[in-house]
């Protein structure tokens, strides 16, 4: 409706602009481009509930893909040996009913191409220095665009070399534009991915403290049941007696590895291990993990089994719902191996397993934040799958 009510209102200003620029191009070229930009920037201002800094982005986008595909055109013409202030057919007479399409069909082609080549597959909330970044730089770019559009015009149209040389420079200088731009919204992206790492770090965090915690009453409450059963247990018969021992042995595993984190997350998911028909084995000597902080130890531990156990949930297969976990030093380094059966087709984009869920943008941050964690220690993720089993490595340096 909005694009409606503001079409009628573009077509005026088409038509004064193509008036000033046809009898005064000189002059006028730097004022009625200002013009057109605060028309476009307030139609995309009321099409689109977006941020100034956005919209301002959006703009600088569409004026480096405007100078680029209308100067490629205007070479295009030079080449053909021809002026291009004085035709705009790209054969030997004009004619408007086979011109101006095939004029309009080209543009659209190259605009169409650059605006698949330059688009981005998600919005990225931008912070403040990068607000101020977007706002700085589109500006800029539209003033010297401006600038350098008046005068470059003024050398025009008396030596074909140089016409062609001006124009290959404001192409040029055009798509570095653009490059420029999918650099801001790359690091706007990579910011963004870390403020989400923090977060799941400082959650984890909190999983932990409060893991820890009921861990610790678990077994203060096991070791009262063993007392309790050893003074009963001539009220019972053996088998009763058997299977109590076997209920409590389930809660009072203790897991010894020489790390406190790693215990911790072992016995976790050791009863989620037993609630679910998972079979989990494991060899770890987790004191030469102690380099580490606690927080970064327990995401990278916790990320790794997590999806690990993810994976096997899925697997139907009795015998190979299992998941292998090794910790130690091999060959002077720190290794981390676990292993584990999938189901279905194993997809890679961008070096990652892609996530199953439907939230793509808080999830599939595993091996991500593992990695992100990885390199603060000088160490490396990777991962590879051999038929149906699936297997991630992480090493670090060894001391």
């Amino acid at each position: 409706m909005k694009l409606s009510i503001m079409t009628p209102f573009a077509v005026p200003v088409i038509f004064l602009m193509s008036v000033i620029n046809t009898h005064f191009p000189q002059f006028f070229a730097g004022m009625t481009n200002i013009f057109m930009y605060l028309f476009a920037l307030s139609a995309l201002y009321l099409l689109y509930k977006e941020t100034f800094s956005e919209l301002l982005l959006c703009l600088c986008g569409a004026v480096a893909i405007q100078v680029i595909v209308g100067r490629l055109y205007e070479i295009l013409i030079i080449l053909l040996h021809k002026n291009p202030y004085e035709t705009l057919s790209l054969f030997e007479t004009m004619v408007p009913y086979r011109d101006w399409p095939l004029y309009y069909l080209i543009h659209f082609f190259f605009c169409a191409l650059l605006a698949l080549l330059f688009r981005r597959k998600r919005v990225y909330e931008h912070d403040r220095a990068n607000k101020q970044l977007i706002i700085t730089f589109s500006l800029i770019f539209i003033v010297v665009t401006m600038i350098l559009s008046s005068v470059s015009r003024s050398f025009e149209g008396e030596n074909a070399v140089l016409d062609f040389i001006i124009r290959t420079f404001a192409i040029l200088y055009a798509l570095l534009t653009l490059l420029l731009r999918t650099r801001i919204l790359e690091t706007s992206r990579l910011k963004q991915d870390l403020l989400i790492m923090d977060e799941l770090l400082y959650s984890e965090k909190k999983q932990f403290d409060s893991m820890r915690s009921e861990i610790e009453v678990i077994n203060m409450k096991s070791h009262d049941l063993r007392q309790q059963l050893s003074s009963i247990s001539y009220k019972l018969t053996l088998q009763e007696l058997e299977a109590l021992k076997e209920a409590i042995e389930v809660y009072d595993t203790t897991v010894k590895t020489g790390s406190d984190i790693l215990d911790v997350i072992l016995y976790k998911k050791q009863l989620f291990c037993e609630k679910n028909g998972i079979r989990m084995s494991c060899m770890a000597d987790g004191q030469c993990l102690s380099f580490i902080s606690s927080t970064h130890l327990y995401s990278l531990l916790n990320n790794a089994i997590e999806n690990a156990l993810e994976a096997v949930q899925l697997v139907q297969n009795d015998n190979k719902r299992m998941i292998s976990i090794s910790i130690g030093k091999e060959h002077g380094v720190i290794g981390i191996h676990v292993t584990n059966y999938f189901n279905g087709d194993f997809i890679v984009k961008d070096q990652l397993p892609q996530t199953g869920k439907k939230d793509k943008n808080r999830h599939g941050f595993g091996i991500k934040s593992m990695r992100h964690i990885a390199d603060q220690y000088g160490g490396t993720v990777s991962f590879h799958t051999e038929e149906d089993i699936f297997y991630l490595h992480i090493y670090f340096p060894g001391s």
